[in-house]
């Protein structure tokens, strides 16, 4: 009854040891117990970016954030008369009106600001907003010109991030400075920015002003003008002109870029004038220019983990029909622990890519994984030859995947083009094995 229960035990012991489908399916289970891990790595790929995203913020907030120039828009009250029941009421309204030309040349100073391993684009504006007025034309507005409050006309000009004003904003009106206040005279239409009561009583007004401002991130404007010319120029060799219109003209260069906008107040959605608050100008005609990092490690990082199971499944693939092809057994902890070096590679990257960047971090770690699970696997295998050939198939879906990274166009038409020729090698590979026979193996 012993040797029956011991034979019996060894039959079941030999089927586990032979049975293909025991082997594909301990393989997937392996799989997907390994997605685990790699899960806990995507999610703290995207910590670490919440982190450094918070401390740019935090950094952004004390020089200035994203900068947004609105104006200047001349502001008029005006009364409206109403008589109601034999009692005359009096209400003040504001008309507004911007200008026929608007202009604004500057140029942007990049600084870095590090704090701990992350690093803020930073930079310095020196503008100047100038341009021309005509005389308001109430008329147009159907308001009468005798009760229009001229005396107490002001310019308002727009700045969404007032801490990063960093000098006196003087305007120049029809050659007559005065200095702008904090505060707008068209609240509702900029909600930030700075003023000044100005002279009415010509026939067209220039103006004037000479603008010093920090910011980070994007630095845009709004094309008030009839017809709105705007030129920019930096060091900074990665821009990225966001908003609605892309420049009419630009160079970039490793030596910096320079950009040219022209807006007419046709390709917007509001006139010229209008009363009150019959028109809001919002952000949605807003344009400009943004300083970004030119290397995101972190979506490399991420697009990197997204390729994990694929590196696993390949190198289980390389073990499966080495244990095919060459007759001998390697247990499914073994291939647990190699898809585990697999997944800790990931870890290596993400930690070495915030100190040494992404490329060298990809490098150092790819050359230690794959140098462990080759050591690993002569141990196993035995025979050097069969580790030489494992190791030169790592290193190609290591290198492989690197090439995938570093396109961004053409990274979809070359990951599917790899992945066929992995499949044509495969099915090249298993095309004389005898699959009906495999739960005979004698390995």
């Amino acid at each position: 009854m012993e040797n029956q229960e011991t034979s019996t035990f060894n039959r079941i012991s030999h089927w586990l040891k032979t049975s293909l489908l025991v082997k594909l399916a301990s393989m997937g289970f392996i799989i997907i117990l390994l997605l685990i891990p790699n899960a806990m790595i995507r999610e703290m790929i995207q910590e670490r970016q919440e982190r450094q995203n918070a401390t740019i913020n935090e950094i952004s907030q004390s020089w200035g954030g994203p900068q947004l120039i609105t104006g200047p828009i001349l502001s008029i009250p005006y009364q409206e008369i109403t008589i109601y029941e034999g009692k005359k009421s009096v209400n003040t309204l504001i008309a507004h009106f911007l200008p026929e030309q608007l202009k604004i040349e500057g140029d942007m100073a990049p600084e870095v600001r590090k704090r701990s391993i992350y690093d803020a684009v930073l930079f310095q504006s020196s503008m100047t907003v100038s341009g021309s007025f005509k005389q308001p034309d109430f008329q147009a507005l159907n308001i009468d010109p005798e009760v229009v409050l001229w005396d107490q006309a002001k310019l308002s000009l727009g700045i969404l991030g007032m801490t990063g004003i960093k000098s006196i904003l003087n305007l120049s009106w029809n050659d007559k400075t005065m200095r702008m206040a904090p505060g707008t005279g068209c609240p509702g239409i900029i909600n930030f920015g700075v003023s000044t009561p100005v002279s009415m009583g010509e026939d067209a007004y220039r103006f004037s002003i000479p603008v010093k401002l920090n910011g980070s991130g994007a630095l845009q404007f709004q094309p008030v003008g009839k017809e709105t010319k705007v030129a920019m120029k930096s060091p900074w060799p990665s821009p990225a002109f966001n908003g609605s219109f892309l420049p009419d003209a630009h160079t970039i260069s490793t030596s910096g870029f320079e950009a040219s906008w022209q807006v007419l107040d046709m390709n917007r959605n509001y006139p010229q004038q209008w009363k009150n608050k019959d028109f809001d100008i919002g952000t949605s005609s807003a344009f400009g220019v943004e300083l970004i990092q030119p290397v995101d490690e972190y979506a490399k990082n991420t697009r990197s983990a997204k390729y994990a199971i694929l590196v696993i499944g390949l190198t289980f693939l390389t073990y499966f029909f080495f244990e095919v092809l060459r007759r001998f057994h390697i247990h499914p902890f073994q291939y647990f622990l190699v898809g585990l070096a697999i997944s800790v590679f990931y870890l290596l990257l993400i930690s070495l890519s915030e100190h040494i960047g992404f490329n060298a971090a990809y490098f150092s770690a790819a050359v230690a994984t794959v140098g462990l699970i080759t050591i690993y696997s002569a141990s196993i295998l035995q025979i050097r030859r069969l580790a030489i050939q494992l190791a030169l198939i790592l290193s190609t879906i290591y290198g492989f995947i690197f090439v995938v990274l570093q396109l961004e166009d053409f990274a979809l038409l070359v990951g599917s083009l790899g992945i066929f020729i992995a499949l044509a090698l495969v099915m090249y590979h298993s095309r004389k094995v005898n699959w009906y026979e495999m739960n005979d193996l004698k390995m």
